[in-house]
């Protein structure tokens, strides 16, 4: 009878007190038991530690730590990764939450031998769990399952699109550790960073089912942070990248045109505030959506936009989104007419 791996779930948290119980009973609740969890705690000065602390569990580890921030998060990951004995690397962030299965279905997909990472769709939350959208995996299936190997990077570098939810992610260690562990790049967090570096050692493993649920509100880390000084780390991360990989990228037939991709980045500058002002709408962040916008009209100041603009001022005054279900409408009328 073939041994079930251990799961090592890896937590690095940082206040997160209202949360943290519904993400531990959601481990507690797997049906999947050979796991061990680590949660390094980065300095919390709320109930964060208490909360963990009082579930006397002996597969749960939690250590606490000076408080480095988010600009050391990912040397946070690689010293709990380092305390990890499992062959397979599961990351939980401490205000988000599993389904009952999510481990038993996941560790299924590791009997394939190139897989170097998995993940599953989510459910995109609020600070009261309510749902908010639904996300699916991509639809290009080379994109979704990196093969051929390189085949992510036309959507995590080209596009900035980061497909993947960090709740509902398993890494196969080994692969961790070729690459030296999650990549640290300064200012930016450890998982999107180190999805580009995996996407050039072997095939990912997605999951048509639901594998987490992904915990937005007004006080979470990548909320709080300045969206565009994150684009430009990711923008000179994906420079040192292209250089530094070039051979590789090569060699995987990974080709691109260099003038494209910086117009790309550049239109990704511009639509940043609209954008930042759509996801801060959808998760009730109606002051926060408004300034945002208010940034991008003054880049582009259409009349189409206006309008919009409008629409979110109202939004703020009731309490309620009323941009983001016309602009799926719109989507899903467009999307029916042309037949895909």
């Amino acid at each position: 009878m073939q041994r079930e791996p251990l799961v090592s779930i890896l937590t690095c948290i940082y206040n997160q007190a209202p949360y943290v119980e519904q993400t531990i009973q959601s481990v507690l609740k797997q049906s999947y038991k050979n796991w061990e969890w680590i949660i390094l705690d980065d300095g919390s000065t709320d109930n964060t530690g208490d909360s963990i602390r009082k579930h006397r569990n002996g597969r749960i580890r939690y250590a606490f730590q000076e408080h480095g921030g988010v600009r050391h998060i990912s040397k946070t990951f690689n010293k709990a990764l380092h305390m990890c004995r499992g062959d397979l690397i599961a990351t939980l962030d401490g205000d988000d939450y599993w389904p009952e299965n999510k481990l038993e279905i996941q560790v299924r997909n590791f009997h394939d031998p190139d897989a170097v990472l998995s993940y599953g769709e989510s459910w995109l939350v609020n600070d009261k769990g309510k749902k908010i959208c639904y996300i699916n995996l991509p639809g290009d299936k080379s994109i979704a399952c990196n093969d051929p190997v390189g085949s992510a990077l036309k959507d995590l570098l080209l596009k900035r699109s980061c497909f993947i939810v960090n709740s509902t992610v398993m890494y196969r260690k080994s692969a961790l550790l070729t690459i030296g562990g999650f990549v640290e790049v300064d200012c930016l967090f450890q998982d999107y960073p180190t999805w580009i570096r995996l996407s050039l050692e072997g095939k990912f493993s997605p999951i048509p089912f639901l594998l987490g649920y992904y915990r937005k509100h007004s006080q979470s880390s990548l909320t709080l942070r300045n969206p565009e000084q994150v684009l430009e780390h990711d923008i000179a991360f994906f420079k040192v990248f292209l250089s530094q990989y070039q051979e590789e990228l090569a060699d995987l037939g990974f080709s691109y045109d260099r003038n494209k991709i910086e117009d790309n980045w550049e239109k990704i500058r511009t639509y940043l505030p609209y954008n930042t002002a759509l996801y801060m709408l959808m998760i009730g962040s109606f002051a926060e959506s408004q300034d945002a916008f208010e940034r991008f009209l003054k880049k582009m100041p259409s009349l189409k936009h206006k309008l919009i603009y409008c629409l979110i001022k109202l939004s703020s005054l009731i309490r309620f989104d009323l941009v983001n279900p016309i602009s799926f409408l719109k989507w899903r009328i467009r999307k029916f007419l042309i037949g895909t």
